[in-house]
């Protein structure tokens, strides 16, 4: 990992004796390819008017400053600076104290003969690597919320003269505002039909960022989907009709129940339905089938439009990806439906997916939703439910790096609980309550390291083996920690994707 040349970084050392600090000081000097900055401090209270005055991004913080501690210390680096990582040095090593400085937000906890065998370097380049994805994420999260902020600045500044238009529209064209002759009663519904056009997809921009964002609980009731499903049939007539196509409906006789919100639910057939005709050639074909297997309720509309190239098939369901881009691409819209679609379909514990045999051939969208009863328990999902409750437990002894990880790991689902350990005794007491979905385990951590505890792990019955993701910035170690029982492995440093891609797969294996 390549340091920007004009960087600096600065460093603390804070130790009572004279020969520790100037040792240390001058090791660190010494450190090839990072511009530093060390200054030293003989107490706490030294410490903490030298961090008054200026920043630091790490500091070494030996445990015995009398008449204080190095804990007492580290709690007030904590609380006045948080983005200052701190190493806490002492003459001994004591797992009781190691705990404890980690658990107050220590970095690392190292001896002084480990410091003195320590790669200082590469110490300071996982410093300078967790700062980084820290001052990222504060970024991001900064980035994320103006953009919510301009939706709903947009959503109010577009929607409100939308809904004048619309309605000054629908007026004058029923005849409110006296008689209209042919050509402005053709005007009127052409100004109409597109005002709610953009309406509709101004709502389908602020409903990705509801079900996306969890902005709002959705309840699931009992909903027949045979008769949603005639009804928005009916409701796409009009569109059928002006293509002339002809509809075949396969949807039996019996009523099949779902779990849903039903408006939104038929927001998705609505768009499935919109699509199947908007592609489709004047005077073709549409089928619609419906059935049950397996306790889920399968839903099929197929359609005679142009098709899905293989290579376009990945990306149908992105946001904003609409195929033949361009100027002149025959199917107007902004990509929205398809991701909307899925979104709300998984909130919903199903799965929609595409099938079509290439350009040409046509397209088959295809629905699952697991079925209920007509008198089921209506239930509540908190944002978007990619699985039902899930625990993870993060082992690792670096605080940063566990504040990035649980920052990943909200992007997955409202539904994961997280527990942390700073060492393998404390995940190992912690499994003797509660036993996670997922272990997410550093190799390194003072103590026990993370191949004794996989090693621990692999001792379990079958029935109480716990998956486990290692993360390890040591390329030697990859395959050891596989061949100790790790599902997965991640070298450091990893990317957000990455990360959340492992953990679902791991999350939603049988």
């Amino acid at each position: 990992m390549q340091e920007p040349a004009e960087s600096t970084f600065s460093i603390l050392v804070v130790d009572d004796e004279t020969d520790a600090r100037t040792i240390l000081k001058a090791n660190l000097e010494k450190v090839p390819h990072v511009g530093l900055r060390v200054d030293t401090a003989c107490d706490g209270e030294e410490a903490l008017l030298k961090l008054k005055e200026t920043s630091f991004d790490l500091v070494f913080l030996d445990y015995r400053l009398p008449p204080s501690d190095g804990l007492e210390i580290l709690d007030k680096i904590r609380q006045h600076h948080p983005k200052t990582a701190v190493v806490i040095t002492t003459a001994a090593g004591s797992e009781q104290i190691a705990v404890a400085a980690m658990k107050k937000g220590a970095m690392d906890y190292l001896t002084q003969q480990d410091l003195r065998q320590a790669d200082l370097g590469q110490l300071l380049r996982r410093v300078i690597e967790i700062r980084n994805l820290v001052n990222q994420n504060m970024e991001l999260r900064q980035v994320n919320q103006m953009k919510n902020e301009f939706i709903a600045n947009v959503s109010h500044e577009l929607r409100t003269p939308l809904t004048v238009v619309i309605g000054y529209a629908n007026t004058m064209k029923d005849g409110g505002l006296g008689p209209l002759n042919e050509a402005q009663q053709k005007a009127l519904t052409a100004v109409v039909e597109r005002a709610e056009g953009l309406m509709a997809t101004l709502n389908n921009i602020l409903r990705i960022r509801e079900v996306r964002e969890g902005t709002r609980p959705v309840l699931l009731k009992p909903v027949d989907l045979r008769a949603l499903l005639e009804s928005q049939i009916e409701r796409a007539g009009k569109e059928m009709r002006r293509k002339k196509l002809t509809l075949t409906a396969g949807l039996g006789e019996a009523s099949v129940w779902v779990l849903a919100d039903e408006e939104k639910l038929g927001d998705v057939l609505d768009n499935l339905l919109s699509n199947a005709a908007k592609f489709s050639p004047v005077s073709g074909n549409l089928k619609v089938e419906m059935g049950m297997s397996n306790g889920r309720a399968r839903l099929s509309i197929t359609d005679q439009g142009p098709g899905v190239p293989p290579e376009i098939m990945p990306h149908v369901f992105e946001r904003f990806f609409a195929a033949n881009q361009g100027p002149t691409r025959e199917y107007p819209g902004l990509g929205l439906g398809l991701p909307l679609s899925k979104e709300i379909v998984e909130q919903h514990g199903g799965r929609i997916w595409l099938e079509s045999r290439g350009a040409g051939s046509g397209t088959t969208a295809r629905l699952e939703l697991p079925v209920c009863t007509a008198n089921a328990e209506p239930s509540v999902v908190e944002g978007a439910e990619k699985f039902r409750k899930k625990r993870v437990m993060i082992v690792e002894d670096n605080p940063d790096l566990v504040e990035v990880l649980m920052l990943f790991l909200a992007s997955v689902s409202r539904n994961v609980e997280i527990s942390t350990a700073s060492t393998g005794f404390e995940a190992l007491e912690k499994l003797k309550d509660s036993q996670p979905n997922l272990i997410i385990l550093d190799v390194m951590m003072p103590g026990m390291d993370g191949f004794e505890v996989l090693a621990r792990l692999r001792r379990l019955p079958d029935s109480e083996r716990i998956p486990v993701m290692v993360l390890t910035g040591y390329s030697d170690a990859v395959k050891r920690a596989r061949d100790a029982g790790a599902q997965e492995v991640l070298l450091k440093p990893f990317e957000k994707d990455v990360f959340v891609k492992k953990v679902l797969q791991l999350l939603q294996a049988p």
